[in-house]
């Protein structure tokens, strides 16, 4: 046997040996001289224990030299494959020993896009510590944040959110994460997000608002939501449909009935602001002219909020 193919047979019984996590096999095949090959994957010993969580292997190749930032045949690098499972004192030691935060696989996924689709939100509070870009977009246009919301991870939200990221930024669907999390019923992320005061008067490429999607699919929780918030019953979508209109085409009355009387609600409250507004004089009201200018504009800011928190006091849900 020539000695490349010893190195060649002591490669590939390190491939094994880091998969399984077999340090001193390890160390005993990269003293014989093992070098770095390859799975069928084009995953390297540093890839597979990455994976697995073999620290001390992971560790050891490091040491011996091996290449922090190679990727597979997915484009995938160490990073990548520890942040798929949560393998957090892994990404942890490859992030100190100088590996890229940001880099991208075939479908545009950074390490954090990975940790934040399966929730791992301690790997991703790592990273963003870090420094990984919090806004990077795969290829679908999703940020981390997207990935998220869409897999309903709240812990995981709430660490991006602190970290920087902006719940309002759009998918090539123009789908904000509100968008995301109405689509999908994650009551929880809506709540999350409604917290981190995100819009709920973003269109997608459809023209939807949140408001829409939510009324077509139903999901009448999320609707009571978002009205409570201040989402606009009135505007209209590509197809020149109010929220409404889209729960009466879907053949959903409860969401329906609930954004009639949303609509009903706005009507009077419109109303009593006009009877108070600013250039009645008080003469309806009874109040100096300041007084009913602010009360007019207090109106316009808060409608939504007063009826749904007050409805006893509108007299009108």
């Amino acid at each position: 046997m020539s000695q490349q193919d010893v190195v060649a047979v002591l490669s590939e019984r390190l491939l094994i040996a880091a998969y399984k996590g077999q340090v001193d096999n390890v160390v005993q095949l990269i003293n014989k001289g093992a070098k770095v090959a390859v799975t069928k994957h084009g995953r390297t010993p540093l890839h597979l224990a990455a994976h697995k969580g073999h620290l001390h292997v992971v560790q050891i190749l490091l040491k011996a030299g091996c290449d922090l930032d190679i990727q597979d045949d997915g484009d995938q690098t160490a990073l990548h494959r520890a942040a798929v499972v949560g393998n957090t004192d892994v990404i942890a030691t490859l992030i100190q020993e100088g590996c890229a935060l940001d880099r991208q696989d075939k479908d545009g996924n950074t390490a954090l896009h990975e940790a934040c689709w399966h929730g791992f939100s301690q790997s991703a509070k790592v990273l963003v510590k870090a420094g990984a870009n919090v806004l990077a977009k795969n290829k679908a246009g999703n940020t981390p944040l997207h990935l998220a919301c869409q897999n309903s991870h709240s812990q995981s939200t709430r660490v991006l959110l602190l970290g920087g990221s902006r719940a309002d930024l759009k998918n090539n669907a123009g789908d904000t994460c509100l968008h995301v999390a109405a689509r999908y019923n994650h009551l929880p992320i809506v709540r999350v997000l409604l917290s981190a005061f995100c819009s709920v008067h973003e269109k997608n490429q459809a023209g939807d608002t949140a408001l829409h999607v939510a009324a077509a699919l139903n999901h009448r929780k999320v609707v009571k939501l978002l009205l409570e918030a201040g989402a606009d019953t009135a505007v209209v979508n590509n197809a020149g449909q109010t929220p409404l209109e889209v729960a009466r085409q879907h053949n959903n009355p409860e969401v329906a009935l609930l954004l009639t009387k949303a609509s009903q609600v706005c009507c009077k409250c419109l109303l009593l602001a006009a009877n108070s507004g600013p250039d009645t004089g008080g003469a309806e009201t009874g109040y100096p002219q300041g007084a009913t200018t602010a009360l007019y504009k207090f109106l316009q800011l808060n409608l939504h909020q007063l009826c749904f928190s007050f409805p006893f006091v509108i007299g009108c849900l």
